[in-house]
């Protein structure tokens, strides 16, 4: 099995552009993360001036042009990881017979956030500003994912059949995302249905 080297983030924190307080640095240095969201790293290593931030550079993600970044170490777990590929929308969208959105069941009682999905990237891929084959989209319209990154999903609470559902469209599944940011955008994101899978949180 395919293992990456990946940084799991423990709790809701923002990392920075330089290792410092944020309240020191701009919006434009500064990227909300959220708790449980994973990233598939380049590189890692503490800075010599200050140990209690890691500087990370992730494979392929950049955030506000920037495939490098510092997390403060507490906040933060690094490892060797194994893929583990779950289930693809596209897999669950053949035992549904509605394929305008892919339904995910999920425990109401459990659910007191709006961050209680995540996106999981089964292979290589790229997150797009519309349904369509990338090569017809520039590079604004379009982020470069790896394979073995989970992003936090915002969306609404589950139904009284305890069911969420995202829209698809075009063989996509239309996302937004909790926190991460990319391009500078939150919402109105698509993934190719047979390249992600959705699971809970934790």
């Amino acid at each position: 099995m395919t293992t990456f080297t990946r940084v799991l983030f423990l709790q809701d924190t923002t990392i920075k552009q330089e290792p410092i307080q944020s309240s020191q640095l701009p919006s434009n240095k500064l990227q909300k993360i959220s708790a449980g969201t994973e990233l598939v790293l380049q590189s890692y290593g503490l800075p010599a001036n200050n140990q209690n931030h890691y500087k990370l550079t992730f494979k392929d993600i950049q955030f506000k042009g920037s495939f490098n970044w510092y997390a403060f170490s507490e906040y933060v777990e690094i490892g060797e990881k194994q893929l583990v590929p779950v289930p693809t929308v596209d897999a669950i969208l053949t035992k549904q017979e509605d394929k305008k959105f892919v339904k995910i069941i999920v425990d109401r009682q459990s659910v007191d956030t709006f961050g209680f999905l995540k996106l999981v990237f089964n292979v290589d891929t790229i997150i797009k500003r519309k349904p369509i084959d990338g090569r017809f989209l520039n590079e604004q319209s379009k982020q470069a994912i790896p394979a073995g990154t989970e992003l936090i999903l915002f969306t609404s609470k589950p139904d009284a059949n305890n069911i969420v559902r995202l829209p698809i469209e075009g063989g996509h599944v239309k996302f937004t995302l909790k926190d991460a940011e990319f391009k500078g955008f939150t919402q109105d994101w698509y993934a190719f249905a047979q390249h992600v899978g959705i699971s809970r949180v934790g």
